[in-house]
């Protein structure tokens, strides 16, 4: 069974070979791998990040799975505002018949450590610039080519699963008081970006992918069940349901805590597959309690601890965290054994190459 066919089946919550591993590699893995400065790679394209993350996955010889943003053609330009020897600071622009109007939000790339979403006043960047670099993409590819270029690369070496966002709440205060002071114009906003969201993925269904990715970091911190279910959960049901009609399976990534998100998900939408699923003290949940629970309605993707186990423990102790999540939410099948978020750049080699290791021999059905 090739890496492809055994991440499908699992995500559609059926049983493969064994237990796919499928360490979430996303940006600080690749960006150690290739020994440059993390801009080159997530800002400039050189290579594309999915490039990156893909051979990082072929490099330890796991299961990729690699959640892939595709830019548009017509995305608002980036340029660069600050460049220091460790740090380049990015903002977005657009050009009105008013003039250049640039983007509260500012992104700080450090040579070797994750990136920083930020507003720009609170880094000290002025409200307009006229000294800036336009980021010109080394690559250059967007929308469908774009896409068509990462799965040609990747193969049946896993799957390649293009993102959309659901409308949600974002972590600025500014926003938490609004939904509280207006929260009908929230809703109103929220629509919009839920429609906007429909085309997209209508797009992307037209393009025939093996599976779409649902995403929304940390969206339960900043959206209890309440306001998750005032301005959200409608457009979570629409886009799976739109992907099950396509027959396309739909994955969810949302760390931090997702219990009562996993509930919703599992028994109100035609969601596939969800992840991270965090334990204590980051997330919430219990591989052996939702599997047991909503383990036949949706599969599961995680959740082995990304700093107490696959940071700073050992390859003993890794080897043990993955047994027990086996234990917990592999049998039947659907279950995708995975990092609770994203891998930290220092962890060791050797605990990434347990997972694959456990997965092959424990896991096998």
């Amino acid at each position: 069974m090739t890496p492809r066919e055994r991440l499908l089946i699992a995500i559609r919550n059926q049983q493969p070979d064994h237990v796919p591993a499928a360490p979430d590699l996303y940006e600080m893995i690749p960006v150690r791998l290739s020994g440059r400065p993390s801009w080159e790679m997530l800002v400039y394209e050189d290579p594309p990040i999915w490039k990156g993350r893909v051979d990082a996955c072929l490099h330890y010889g796991v299961d990729a799975f690699i959640p892939l943003g595709i830019p548009a053609a017509d995305a608002p330009p980036v340029a660069v505002v600050v460049r220091e020897d460790d740090r380049i600071v990015t903002r977005q622009f657009t050009e009105t018949a008013e003039g250049r109007v640039w983007s509260p939000i500012a992104v700080v790339y450090y040579r070797n450590e994750p990136s920083a979403v930020v507003k720009a006043d609170t880094i000290g960047l002025p409200a307009a610039h006229e000294d800036f670099e336009v980021v010109k993409s080394a690559y250059g590819k967007t929308g469908k080519a774009y896409l068509q270029e990462a799965m040609d690369y990747l193969g049946d070496r896993g799957v390649i699963a293009p993102f959309i966002f659901l409308p949600a709440l974002a972590h600025w205060p500014e926003e938490q008081i609004q939904y509280m002071e207006d929260p009908e114009s929230v809703r109103a906003r929220m629509a919009l970006i839920g429609e906007q969201m429909v085309q997209a993925l209508d797009t992307l269904l037209s393009w025939e992918p093996d599976v779409v990715c649902i995403g929304s970091s940390g969206m339960m911190i900043f959206n209890p069940p309440p306001i998750f279910r005032d301005l959200t959960l409608r457009w979570l049901q629409k886009l799976t349901r739109m992907a099950k009609e396509r027959g396309v399976p739909t994955h969810l990534h949302c760390c931090g805590p997702e219990r009562s998100l996993v509930e919703m998900a599992a028994l109100e939408t035609d969601l596939s597959c969800i992840e991270p699923l965090e334990t204590k003290p980051m997330g919430d949940c219990d591989l052996a309690e939702i599997k047991a629970k909503f383990g036949d309605r949706i599969a599961f993707k995680g959740n082995l601890h990304t700093t107490k186990v696959m940071l700073m423990g050992t390859v003993t102790e890794v080897e043990d965290a993955c047994k027990r999540a086996i234990d917990d939410a592999g049998a039947g099948g659907g279950f995708i054994l995975s990092t609770g978020d994203q891998t930290p750049r220092d962890t060791p080699d050797e605990n990434i190459l347990a997972m694959q290791r456990v997965a092959e021999t424990y896991g096998r059905y």
